[in-house]
């Protein structure tokens, strides 16, 4: 029987690739292997978690319905009103709002909204790129054209490079915000540059904020909503042309919860909402009590960031490196990034993942290889221990290249 051909591009996972790369490559005799390739938070929720959890432990006879509950969505309007206070207006768009089971189905699925669009259609992708907006562009049917972000330009693509031809194409943009893997922060001008891209030449933004609640220091950053308020004058949807979308796996160490939201363009949500109703998954319904309580709480976020904060202190005392300023990965030089991980593996037993795993070739070589990534997302000892093994790898392998 034959399948889809183009579905061979998730043959390239990159977890995939990391399989194949360290197959039959195992840690030293009698050394602990410690992961540090999967952004999985292994720090708890904690008790707010645990118990609402147990509170909320009911009604599971019932099907979960699209636009959630009244309670989901009245925490989600008020998080949003805390978080980004000029975007707090933008609550009252109570419509634009629905529930998600975490940001990968969502990224994925959206794509297929702008399919059959425009003629030789292009959609965006940022590049290192997490999987599902590889899905996501797939799935809308059109060319899939990589925006490298470079360590020059901060990680962060450079928007001016695009070809005013190729964005009059575009039928679909992935941009995030920390970004993934590198955890540099868009400013708020970069975020109205982008979504002012959008409606120019209509096309849809999709705004993966997935780690939009863990940064370094005491200001926190900039986010899409805010950008898209500060635009809105006069304008009938203030989020015309934007999704936002946002989960609790990081911001309050739930992974396993898949819960979150997005906002947006009411167009789009609207046909969204028609697309899980009637082959997409909800969240159900105890789980998005459970969700409620911790969108309306700030304080175990609060604790979150500042166990990686000392996570990233770690970091610094090991290897000398500034910690990026969000998300919870490291995001290291090395050389040549496989065999780094190999070697780190086999002599070290510290998993990772090679950065050119994460990307493609866009407007040129890969921009992501000659760096690997490390989840910083376990207990403080384990950090300890896996950076102080990086490190004693890093040097050596600095030492044969000079």
């Amino acid at each position: 029987m034959k399948l889809n051909p183009e579905y061979r591009m998730f043959d390239t996972n990159m977890f995939m690739q990391l399989r194949a790369a360290l197959e039959g490559i195992s840690p030293p005799a009698g050394m602990e292997m410690l992961d540090l390739s999967i952004g999985e938070p292994q720090l708890s929720g904690g008790p707010l978690l645990t118990d609402s959890v147990v509170a909320h432990n009911g009604n599971w006879q019932f099907y979960p319905k699209v636009p959630g509950t009244p309670a989901f969505i009245d925490a989600v309007c008020g998080y949003i009103g805390r978080r980004w206070p000029a975007a707090a207006g933008l609550a009252r768009l109570r419509a634009q709002i629905l529930p998600v089971p975490g940001t990968r189905e969502p990224l994925a699925l959206l794509g297929g909204l702008v399919c059959n669009t425009k003629p030789d259609a292009v959609a965006l992708v940022t590049n290192p790129f997490y999987h599902a907006w590889r899905a996501g562009a797939l799935a809308s049917g059109a060319e899939i054209t990589f925006i490298d972000s470079h360590k020059t330009n901060d990680f962060i693509p450079d928007l001016s490079l695009i070809a005013p031809d190729m964005l009059h194409r575009t039928t679909l943009m992935y941009l995030c915000s920390p970004t993934n893997p590198q955890g540099s922060i868009m400013d708020l001008e970069y975020l109205r540059h982008a979504l002012s891209l959008a409606r120019r030449h209509d096309f849809l933004l999709i705004m993966d904020e997935c780690y939009a609640d863990i940064w370094r220091g005491d200001r926190a950053p900039a986010g899409m909503l805010e950008a898209a308020a500060s635009l809105a004058e006069g304008d009938e949807d203030p989020l015309r042309n934007l999704v936002v979308v946002n989960s609790l796996s990081k911001r309050s160490s739930a992974a396993g919860l898949r819960a979150g939201f997005i906002i947006g363009d009411a167009s789009v949500i609207a046909q969204y909402g028609k697309i899980v109703a009637n082959g997409g998954s909800l969240v159900p319904t105890p789980l998005l009590a459970v969700a409620a309580d911790l969108y309306a709480d700030d304080r175990h976020v609060e604790e979150i960031r500042a166990h990686y904060d000392e996570s990233f202190a770690i970091a610094r005392h090991h290897l000398g490196i500034d910690p990026p300023p969000g998300g919870f990965f490291l995001w290291l030089e090395v050389g040549d990034d496989v065999a780094f991980v190999r070697q780190l593996m086999a002599e070290q037993g510290v998993r990772a993942l090679p950065g050119q795993f994460m990307g493609a070739p866009g407007a040129g070589s890969n921009p992501a290889a000659g760096f690997v990534r490390l989840a910083l997302v376990h207990d403080h000892p384990k950090i300890e221990d896996a950076m102080s093994r990086v490190a004693r790898h890093w040097r050596q392998d600095e030492q044969k290249m000079v």
